[in-house]
């Protein structure tokens, strides 16, 4: 079975979350297995349920029985990354809502997001997949006040939504929720809810980026279609070393340290699937070079600076190694050929 995984970009600030509590933050990660280079890498990923119990620590330890909810307030949406940039420069906010759904397994495997709606109302619902709704308290409270953030980027800093529904049991105060959310609260519901109006659905995002938005589409397009393929954590490695193979060959120890395991641990996990280090670089690069030639906006020397190399004959000879054929070739005759394998 799959460990569901979630990009550590969510943890963004949490260090400081707890040490702004009066906790420890060394000793909340240690409870839980974890410590400060796993959790402050931002390209790595960690099991969603050691995220969950991180922060359920973290509430205890620092005696903040909100410590989500507060966590999630101080959080910039933007440090999420690609998926949050792409639901800020949607064209609209129905569209914003549907990639927000679509994409949301680039970031968080382990919750479903889905958006419906009728005459009257909106529901944005959020549920953490085989989870205790009481036993992820503090995750389900920061990730609905990071929607809530994320929704008052487009729609003005006051902007508040008709009703809140949580899944968990109402905790024994509740004055921060009124505080932060501006609505009515409901607790013990089927699943974690925003409502909102129906109105709202079809405005304009007014500061969307129309340029912007199709590469961002493009992009998160490629990394849905070619990572979910593979078995969770071969699909994990694969995507830290495409997040920094522009800087050059991946390092086995950097990787290790993203996907939060050892060396050793990493090279046993591709050994199991038939591959080795060097290999899944190599046809990581061989994948997004196929994508990137497919888009005519981007020039050779763009391709080769973005795949790491240091000029575009070193690309040259690594595309005709993969493919038989040069990349000016291959564009070329691109309308008749299949860009993934």
């Amino acid at each position: 079975m799959r460990t569901p995984m979630i990009s550590l970009n969510a943890a963004t600030g949490l260090i400081e979350a707890i040490s702004r509590a009066r906790g420890d933050p060394d000793q909340i990660l240690h409870a839980v297995g974890l410590d400060r280079s796993t959790v402050c890498d931002p390209e790595g990923f960690l099991p969603c349920a050691d995220f969950s119990r991180l922060l359920q620590e973290a509430a205890r330890r620092t005696g903040d029985d909100a410590f989500g909810l507060h966590f999630g307030e101080q959080f910039q949406p933007k440090s999420i990354g690609p998926l949050i940039y792409v639901v800020l420069n949607s064209p609209t906010m129905a569209v914003a809502f549907d990639n927000a759904v679509r994409y949301l397994k680039v970031h968080n495997e382990g919750a479903r997001v889905t958006f419906t709606y009728d005459d009257t109302s909106g529901y944005l619902r959020q549920s953490l997949l085989g989870a205790v709704a009481d036993e992820v308290r503090q995750q389900s409270e920061y990730s609905v006040v990071v929607a809530l953030n994320t929704l008052r980027l487009m729609a003005g800093s006051r902007w508040c939504p008709r009703e809140v529904q949580f899944a968990h049991r109402a905790p024994a105060y509740t004055a921060e929720h009124v505080r932060i959310f501006g609505a009515p609260l409901f607790f013990g519901s089927e699943t974690n809810t925003l409502v909102i109006d129906r109105a709202f659905i079809d405005r304009q995002v007014p500061a969307a980026d129309e340029r912007l938005y199709p590469i961002l589409r493009r992009y998160l397009d490629r990394v849905v279609k070619e990572m979910p393929r593979e078995d969770r954590t071969l699909s994990s490695i694969r995507q830290v070393i495409g997040d920094s193979i522009r800087e050059g060959d991946p390092k086995l120890d950097d990787v290790a340290r993203r996907v939060t395991m050892s060396t050793r641990t990493l090279q046993r996990r591709l050994k199991e699937h038939g591959v080795d280090f060097k290999g899944l670089v190599d046809d990581t690069r061989r994948r997004f070079s196929l994508d990137y030639l497919a888009d005519p906006a981007h020039t050779p020397a763009e391709i080769a600076y973005l795949l790491g190399y240091s000029e575009v004959s070193a690309f040259n000879r690594a595309f005709k190694r993969w493919t038989g054929t040069t990349p000016s070739t291959y564009r070329r005759r691109a309308p008749s050929l299949s860009p993934a394998g």
